[in-house]
């Protein structure tokens, strides 16, 4: 009977680990008991619970037992952007191979 009680205490110590090791203010979605998804940025930590800060910056006190799991949210910012660079790169490469290669007017034209 012990042995059923040791995954929940373990669960339950494992929410409150993982969120009073993400720095404050990291984005993250949790789910709550009652089935609802949250999204938010961590506040201040507390022995029994944290501070949930939404997109409208409205605080909300969260529990650690009213939470099943959390999930830090990792940010695609810098992904983005190299993305976008890589695609203006190889365009800007394309564009002055033709023009190297045939011309300002174009290949097989020629100047009057």
């Amino acid at each position: 009977m012990v042995m059923h009680l040791v995954p929940a205490a373990a669960g339950e110590d494992s929410v409150a680990s993982q969120i009073t090791a993400m720095p404050t203010g990291a984005k993250i979605e949790i789910l709550l008991k009652n089935k609802q998804t949250v999204r938010g940025r961590t506040g201040p930590v507390s022995g029994s619970g944290f501070t949930l800060v939404d997109s409208r910056k409205v605080q909300h006190q969260i529990a650690f037992d009213d939470v099943v799991s959390v999930k830090q949210i990792k940010s695609h910012t810098t992904r983005n952007i190299l993305i976008v660079t890589g695609v203006g790169v190889a365009a800007l490469g394309i564009t002055a191979g033709i023009l190297l290669r045939c011309g300002p007017l174009g290949c097989g034209k020629k100047t009057l």
